[in-house]
């Protein structure tokens, strides 16, 4: 039973995710109409326009930031738990 999770592992860890990844990049791309690259001017004002905020609103800066450290400060906490819960305390 572990030589079959091992090969599962290994094809799937492997150049298979690879290009899955990569195909579901492109699919979204094309779904989308190519919406990263169209609204990208419209990105750089927003940044460039919260420069000015409405007062007691926040700026789209302000609102990026917020949402980019929710994202990244919980993946950072589930992840530490998690390799401690999969490899013991020595995992940290």
């Amino acid at each position: 039973m572990p030589d079959f999770f091992s090969f599962i592992n290994s094809v799937l860890w492997g150049s298979v995710m690879i290009y899955l990844l990569f195909g579901a990049g492109c699919w979204f791309t094309f779904r989308t109409g190519f919406v990263q690259f169209r609204y990208i001017r419209q990105f750089g004002k927003s940044l460039k326009n919260s420069i000015h905020p409405q007062p007691g609103g926040l700026t789209s800066f302000q609102s990026l930031c917020t949402s980019l450290a929710a994202r990244v400060g919980s993946g950072n906490l589930a992840g530490v738990a998690l390799a401690i819960t999969a490899g013991g305390p020595g995992a940290v």
